[in-house]
């Protein structure tokens, strides 16, 4: 099937036997996003893909003040979480099947495609309806429980990151990997970061939002290797961020356990 979604409509390929259709969720969020600021539409949209449902057409504008193309207008999917299922899925089938998967701060469209592995479980400090209500530097998870770990955009909220980053490191089994990506500033090469400031007006002006406790540089994959992680990450050339609606300066780390990956138990 091929699903054109730009102006909301989906259609069936030739021979499908059926009408084009009106995919209401991409029609009443583009109507919204075109009611919220109308400006993101001025000289037209650039089609762009969305891997986690498929949707093909406008992304829209998330954000104060709205950052343009960034949500998929279907699933509701930022570039981060689109950056991360393009690495899952980059061999062509799903790299997290029969893996038991720990997911901090659970975004609604990743939660729904990961949401039928039997492994899945969710963890928030006060998120409601997650398997773990618990505190990121604090979890009380026995060692080694987990083969994956994912954390998008949340260790930039954390007073002390590095406490959250050795509890990760914990509860991750051998061979096991943490997927994360956090707002970053690569023209930088120190974490920027001063526990003084705590008005939310001001950590706004300096870390870019007013519950953000750091503005992370290149240090990052640094800081993880001093937790005991290997450090490798992931991003796709120019083109692929253009055709995915992807930030050109973000990208997703890969932390890695040392050692040889062990099957769960039972």
């Amino acid at each position: 099937m091929v699903t054109d979604t730009t102006f909301g409509r989906a259609t069936e390929a030739p021979g499908g036997g059926q009408a084009a259709r009106l995919d209401w969720t991409v029609v009443r969020r583009l109507v919204g996003a075109w009611l919220r600021d109308r400006r993101q539409f001025i000289g037209g949209k650039v089609a762009r893909t969305c891997p986690i449902c498929g949707h093909t057409g406008a992304m829209i504008g998330v954000g104060h003040p709205p950052r343009w193309d960034s949500r998929c207008a279907r699933c509701g999917s930022r570039e981060r979480h689109r950056l991360l299922w393009l690495w899952i899925t980059a061999d062509g089938g799903n790299r997290l099947n029969g893996k038991r998967i720990l997911h901090f701060a659970p975004e609604k469209a990743l939660r729904k495609a990961l949401a039928g592995n039997p492994g899945y479980e969710t963890c928030d400090l006060f998120q409601p309806g997650v398997t773990h209500q618990a505190d990121i530097t604090r979890l009380p998870m026995t060692d080694q429980s987990y083969d994956v770990i994912i954390a998008n955009h949340v260790l930039e909220h954390i007073d002390d990151d590095c406490k959250a980053m050795r509890e990760l490191f914990r509860v991750l089994r051998p061979g096991g990997i943490a997927l994360l990506t956090v707002p970053l500033n690569p023209t930088r090469a120190t974490t920027y970061e001063d526990p003084a400031i705590t008005d939310p007006a001001l950590r706004n002006a300096h870390f870019n939002a007013p519950d953000h406790r750091r503005y992370y540089g290149l240090d990052f994959a640094d800081r993880l290797s001093a937790a005991g992680f290997s450090v490798e990450t992931f991003r796709l050339p120019p083109p692929a961020e253009v055709r995915y609606g992807l930030l050109p300066m973000e990208w997703l780390y890969i932390a890695t356990r040392p050692g040889q990956a062990t099957p769960a138990p039972g």
